[in-house]
């Protein structure tokens, strides 16, 4: 039943879209209910009293009709291919804005790939309210007109296909329960097909340097085997499905024949007559099929719709509160209380965690691998939500403050630096159009990129491929940095984000942060000590819990820190 609900609410969404698709498309095949009536004034009264007159007549009025409905038919098909890109536009919208809007977590157990496909499928689901629904819509009411006409010409005929009607549709509904199960097996393996390509295409570095392409081409023929088989089923009930209604429809037909030409014979109906009811009777039959189809068609499109609104149904838990604030001017002092938190529910990585990051000062982050510096990062961002506990900044909870403004107040530069198919200079600056060249250059100097940069044919216009092909790891990493420093952020985060660049240049890095960003909180997170050891404060990782100190403390305090950088040396 709440699937029943949920196609209702989606239909009366653009419920004024359908409505006018539907008067249309009604207006336009109205002028297709006189053919038959018009075909019976020929027969009656031109071509049996051979009167040229009528003939004339009924020949005009015939191309009247013909010009008015091909132009409404036209009228009809543009209109009908406006909204349907419009509707298109809304829905991928409405699914890409809300994939942005969903917790990290859900990326952590959605593959891209499948939700690529999803998107690409709300083709489907477009179909669904701009073909699906008028055409459904406009069977049902040109039935009963014709119904009505043909009982006026002749009642016995029509009280025939009455009663043999039912047959066109009872298979239909016995098949389409059979059809829904395939149509989701179908649509998993599609997704499945996609999300492997996808992820392949991304992961090429590593099917090529470990010669895996044979490997790769043999599992992706093994999945589209699988989708072709899941494929074949379907086709096989969709043939049984047009089959079957194909017998019917002309064995129900062939019926209604045979009784009209016994009824000619005996003299209870003239031919005129005849043809009328009998093209009448085979435009029903034809709509009892069309309407038969589009239920088909509508059982396949449901999955789309189900899968989509898998998606738009999930609500985010990390989101603005109502009364959230925004942050004006701020220091940057960032405070965990008591903090609480694990990825999973029974794995804690922090507990009861307790540390201060004071405005304005350059504090290191240390610990083996799976220790939570990354961890530290995504509760500052507010990627994830506390178990337990409050992260706050200059005393506020992160809670209170809404995401667009913790977030922007706030630089990151990752491992991996994520950077777009587009211009080094696009990448730096990603978001903000506002920047100048001359900010760009300056953050470029900041992240010691500059000179590679301007050494190129196009300097800051050079395109670096996607995922940054054409540039090094240590030469993507700076790019990373630049573009954090760019922001102008109040707090920056590097996390990993200089372990490819060598140790000289890493240096020059910190210290154009520290003349030219003078104030810039700066928190990084390392597992080489080198890169913290000249911190104000350095925070260590250990068995869930964080022992700060400078440098020189921790080494008297630590035993653990002392073994961490004895393994370094």
């Amino acid at each position: 039943m709440k699937k029943e609900v949920r196609l209702l609410k989606l239909a009366l969404s653009y419920k004024r879209q359908i409505l006018t698709l539907f008067f249309l498309s009604l207006f336009s095949a109205s002028f297709g209910l006189f053919i038959p009536y018009i075909s019976k004034l020929f027969i009656d009264k031109a071509f049996i009293n051979k009167n040229a007159h009528n003939f004339i007549k009924l020949s005009i009025v015939s191309a009247v009709l013909f010009l008015i409905s091909t132009l409404m038919n036209l009228i009809a098909n543009v209109v009908k291919n406006r909204i349907s890109v419009r509707i298109k536009l809304d829905l991928a919208s409405g699914f890409i804005k809300k994939i942005y809007l969903l917790d990290m977590a859900f990326f952590n157990f959605k593959a891209a790939g499948e939700n690529i496909y999803r998107l690409s499928d709300t083709e489907s689901v477009a179909n669904f309210i701009v073909e699906r629904l008028p055409g459904i819509g406009l069977d049902l009411v040109k039935i009963p007109i014709i119904l009505a006409i043909s009982l006026c010409i002749n009642v016995h005929l029509t009280i025939v296909l009455l009663i043999l009607s039912p047959l066109f549709l009872v298979h239909r509904v016995y098949l389409q329960k059979k059809l829904r199960s395939v149509y989701e097996e179908n649509w998993r393996n599609r997704a499945k097909l996609f999300q492997e390509i996808t992820e392949s295409f991304s992961k090429i570095l590593i099917i090529k340097a470990f010669a895996l392409e044979s490997f790769q081409h043999r599992k992706y023929v093994k999945s589209l085997v699988e989708n072709i088989r899941s494929l074949i089923k379907s086709f096989r009930w969709s043939t049984i499905n047009t089959l079957s209604a194909s017998f019917l429809s002309k064995g129900i037909l062939g019926l209604v024949t045979i009784y009209g030409g016994w009824m000619i014979i005996k003299g209870q109906l003239t031919l005129g007559s005849y043809t009328a009811v009998m093209i009448y009777l085979v435009q029903i039959g034809a709509l009892l099929e069309s309407l038969g189809t589009r239920i088909a068609y509508l059982s396949n499109e449901r999955v789309s719709i189900d899968k989509f609104y898998e998606i738009m149904d999930i609500a985010p838990r990390i989101k603005d509160k109502p009364n959230a604030i925004e942050l004006e001017q701020i220091k940057g002092t960032i405070n965990f209380k008591e903090v609480t938190f694990g990825y999973e529910n029974d794995k804690a990585i922090f507990e009861n965690l307790n540390l201060e990051i004071p405005a304005g000062s350059w504090v290191g982050v240390v610990g083996l691998s799976g220790s939570g510096k990354t961890t530290l990062m995504n509760l500052i961002l507010r990627l994830y939500e506390p178990t337990f506990g409050d992260v706050q900044l200059d005393g506020v909870s992160i809670k209170d403050i809404k995401l667009k403004s913790l977030r922007s107040n706030i630089g990151i530069a990752t491992q991996q630096p994520l950077l777009f198919d587009l211009s080094v200079k696009e990448n730096i600056r990603y978001g903000l159009k506002s920047l100048s060249d001359t900010q760009i250059i300056e953050a470029g100097k900041i992240a010691c990129i500059d000179d590679y940069i301007t050494g190129l044919p196009q300097g800051y216009e050079s395109f670096i491929g996607e995922d940054a092909c054409r540039l090094s790891q240590g030469q993507k990493q700076r790019i990373s940095i630049a573009r954090a420093v760019a922001r102008n952020p109040r707090v920056l985060i590097l996390d990993e984000a200089s372990s490819s660049v060598d140790a000289y240049t890493e240096e020059r890095i910190f210290e154009n942060l520290r003349a030219k960003r003078q104030g810039l909180g700066t928190i990084i997170i390392s597992q080489r000590l080198s890169s913290v050891k000249d911190a104000d404060k350095i925070y260590f990782f250990v068995k869930g819990m964080a022992i700060h100190g400078k440098h020189e403390e921790l080494l008297h305090r630590s035993q653990d820190y002392r073994d961490f950088f004895q393994n370094q040396l």
